[in-house]
């Protein structure tokens, strides 16, 4: 509900109706009710910023394990790791991302040496997922000659299986940190599974492949759009799988016209679901929306891209607007 804050409502007024049209007949085997419908709910999610120990780089050695600093509860774990920074000679040195490719190679190589690093997800002996830091480029090399460099580190943890497990039937109702205003909180439902990435061969290869701006003209096929998102599904539903499975053609149109004396490129994305697939128009919707996100991502400064789907059997258009971004293509 938006716009709200408009109404014009006298003060002291302890209650209010709104009447909500539908264009539709509701279906007969949902019934709703007040329980249904919440005010000012956001979801939580377990994440917060930690230290890891830090690291001492050793000569001929590329995976290092990482450890929250001063934290072995058995339980947190590492979600993400933010920044990698080196020390060397008063001079901080930055490992970027190698899914950034902002690293050097090729004919590049003889420029300032670039340091970057990734990560990988191993299950450990404890039962906890372990990250592991892998750091490569020229300059990694030549940090590596050198005893004494150390490396810092900024992440993001997560308690794991934790909040699950301890918190199913509890009732969180405590503000930690306290607020100006008389802040009044309580959750909706437990907490839910957390989701952790295949340990499959070649997975993450096959996730970095999807990255370039150049991967949009291969999902142009439902096989190739239906195996694409199978990769970021994690949880293993069968409703899922039942969503990937309703993908029934995608065809690409591209778009053209001038506008305030430019050329404008993009690509429409058309989409073709078979509405048996999902649990209503409203999963279809927030399918959709799922879709045009990912989409979204291979926009750039050259190449706007927009998402329709084509619903059977009733032949149903639903149209995103258009996602146009300043990024530059690489």
């Amino acid at each position: 509900l938006r716009g709200l804050e408009q109404l014009s409502l006298v003060p002291g007024t302890p209650w209010f109706e709104l009447d909500v049209v539908l264009r539709e007949s509701w279906p007969q085997d949902f019934s709703l009710s007040a329980e249904h419908l919440s005010l000012h709910a956001v979801p939580v999610i377990n994440l917060f910023a930690l230290d890891a120990d830090p690291l001492r780089l050793a000569p001929l050695q590329t995976d290092y394990l990482l450890r929250p600093m001063r934290l072995q509860d058995g339980h947190t774990e590492i979600y993400s790791v933010n920044k990698v920074t080196a020390s060397k000679h008063g001079v901080r040195q930055d490992y970027v991302p190698f899914s950034s490719f902002r690293h050097k190679g090729g004919m590049l190589r003889d420029e300032a040496p670039e340091r970057y690093f990734h990560t990988r997800l191993k299950r450990g002996v404890n039962g906890l997922h372990d990250t592991w830091l892998i750091l490569g480029g020229e300059g990694f090399d030549e940090d590596c000659l050198l005893a004494s460099e150390s490396l810092s580190l900024r992440l993001t943890g997560t308690h794991g299986q934790l909040p699950r497990k301890a918190l199913q039937s509890s009732l969180l109702d405590t503000v930690v940190a306290s607020t100006q205003v008389g802040l009044q909180v309580r959750n909706l439902c437990a907490p839910t599974q957390p989701c952790y990435p295949p340990n499959r061969d070649r997975f993450h290869w096959r996730v970095l492949s999807h990255l370039g701006s150049n991967f949009l003209p291969m999902l142009d096929s439902a096989e190739v759009l239906r195996g694409t998102l199978a990769l970021y599904d994690w949880t293993g539903s069968e409703l899922n799988r039942r969503r990937l499975a309703a993908i029934v053609e995608v065809r690409h149109h591209l778009i053209q016209r001038f506008e305030k004396g430019f050329l404008l490129r993009g690509v429409d994305i058309e989409i073709t679901l078979d509405a048996n697939g999902f649990c209503g128009e409203g999963d279809i919707s927030l399918f959709g929306e799922m879709l045009n996100r990912f989409f979204g991502l291979y926009a750039d400064i050259h190449l706007f891209t927009q998402l329709t789907l084509i619903l059977q059997p009733t032949g149903k258009c639903l149209r995103w607007n258009e996602n146009h971004s300043q990024r530059i293509p690489g």
